[in-house]
């Protein structure tokens, strides 16, 4: 493990990579048959092939572990390690603790990687010299393989140095996303592997709330994955709910306790205590909100959280100006909980404009598909 430099935070310096580094694939499957077969020729489909794939099933109860070992027996990149059930965190341990790539990508069990996925994230590291962690943009695809939206997840990624940001944030960073389009440098991978198995979900989160303390980020803006909604997903949903919302505040309050056991370790107190409370971060100011106005909250309590949101300096940036969300948010305040409750349906949740505007969004990408 590289020495960090523990007097004041700052990214680890890396030492540069083989020309053809291997890159370890690490995959927690649980109960995945229906989907783990699309997602594992995904990968052998690369146009960058020297990868190894390290699948830690954990404890499928259905036929994930045949359909695994048939593909074991025709590639010797690909490895099987089943265990008893002991959730996400556990079995990525278990695949972490088996590889031996110069990098590490995450993938989860329904995903599907792009062809060029490995090109373009290794091209990323060895460009970016000090770049530790690499992400890159994603597309939603249904159940089925269908797209949901026709364009990216994400307007704009994080990159750069953002350790300074995440501490001053709560330990936010906005527009990084999930398991699947994450990849570290074994360097960084070693700082925050083993993760801490009582996360049975939600995993993927101690690694891209910790890599940016101790490393800067390198951003492909490619769709590189597709990222599967359905019912069976452990860190997804399509509908936004005020039991939703009370769920993700604690999932974000676990992950800061977190953050700041990494900081004590990597860095020391004084760094650490400059941490700030995970409240103050943009995401955590909306939830809360919501929730005041959901739950029917004094007027005291809602004006004061909506008053701490609208004036968070990012809020335009991350809302946009002229976007319902942003609309609600803003102008909410004044609307009776009633109303507000129908309008946040409408817009985050079930009802029929959502249903309406995600209609209107696959008949235009069909349309333009057709044109082309």
């Amino acid at each position: 493990m590289l020495e960090l430099q523990t007097e004041k935070l700052q990214p680890i310096k890396l030492p540069q990579l083989p020309d053809n580094p291997l890159v370890s694939v690490l995959i927690a499957n649980y109960n995945y048959e229906k989907y783990i077969s699309q997602t594992l020729e995904s990968v052998l489909r690369q146009t960058y092939q020297n990868f190894e794939i390290i699948v830690c099933d954990d404890g499928s109860t259905d036929n994930s572990c045949d359909v695994i070992a048939n593909y074991v027996r025709k590639d010797s990149r690909i490895k099987l390690i089943s265990k008893q059930n002991g959730g996400v965190a556990s079995a990525l341990n278990a695949a972490y603790q088996k590889s031996q790539g110069q990098i590490i990508c995450l993938l989860d069990a329904d995903d599907i990687w792009m062809d060029r996925k490995l090109e373009k994230v290794v091209n990323e590291f060895k460009t970016n010299l000090q770049a530790g962690f690499v992400i890159h943009n994603v597309a939603q695809i249904d159940s089925e393989g269908k797209l949901i939206k026709p364009h990216p997840m994400y307007k704009n990624l994080a990159s750069g140095w953002m350790g300074v940001h995440a501490l001053e944030n709560g330990g936010f960073i906005n527009n990084i996303p999930q398991a699947s389009a994450l990849s570290l440098r074994r360097e960084i991978a070693d700082y925050i592997f083993p993760l801490n198995e009582e996360f049975r979900r939600n995993a993927d989160s101690l690694i891209f709330r910790c890599a940016p303390y101790i490393t800067v980020i390198g951003s492909v803006p490619d769709v590189l994955n597709q990222f599967r909604l359905h019912g069976s997903n452990t860190t997804s949903v399509a509908i936004v709910s005020a039991d939703f919302i009370e769920k993700s505040q604690t999932t974000i309050a676990r992950v800061h306790q977190e953050q700041k056991q990494f900081l004590l370790k990597v860095y020391g107190t004084e760094i650490a205590e400059r941490l700030k409370d995970w409240r103050c971060s943009l995401i955590v100011c909306q939830n809360l909100y919501l929730l005041a106005r959901l739950k029917g909250a004094s007027k005291l309590e809602t004006r004061k959280a909506h008053q701490q949101l609208i004036n968070h300096p990012e809020f335009y940036q991350l809302f946009g100006r002229n976007t319902p969300h942003t609309w609600l948010l803003k102008w909410g305040e004044f609307l009776p909980d009633a109303i507000f409750k129908m309008l946040f349906d409408q817009i985050y949740g079930s009802g029929s404009l959502r249903r309406f505007v995600g209609r209107f969004r696959r008949k235009k990408l069909f349309v333009s598909r057709v044109a082309e």
